[in-house]
């Protein structure tokens, strides 16, 4: 195998790995939210407006993601931002 040969295989993106963990912005981070889409599909299905709708999306990512006490305001902000922009 010559040279060239193996920087070609370097070269391809079936060697590279994408992290296809969907991230939202909380106070300037990306964090990974899992199944943060489905987590906003489903609670836009449910027709919640202010309060109930951030508590919702907060409760939802919280069931499949640790969130820290501490952030639990900065993650909602986040959520109902992203949700706007989604859904407007």
């Amino acid at each position: 195998m010559s040279m060239a040969d193996c920087k070609k295989c370097d070269n391809s993106l079936d060697a590279i790995q994408l992290d296809e963990t969907p991230k939202l912005l909380v106070k300037g981070r990306e964090i990974g939210i899992n199944a943060l889409d489905d987590i906003m599909k489903d609670v836009r299905s449910r027709e919640l407006k202010g309060s109930e709708l951030g508590a919702a999306l907060l409760n939802e990512v919280k069931r499949l993601d640790y969130v820290p006490p501490s952030m639990e305001k900065d993650y909602q902000a986040a959520l109902l931002q992203d949700y706007q922009r989604r859904f407007g």
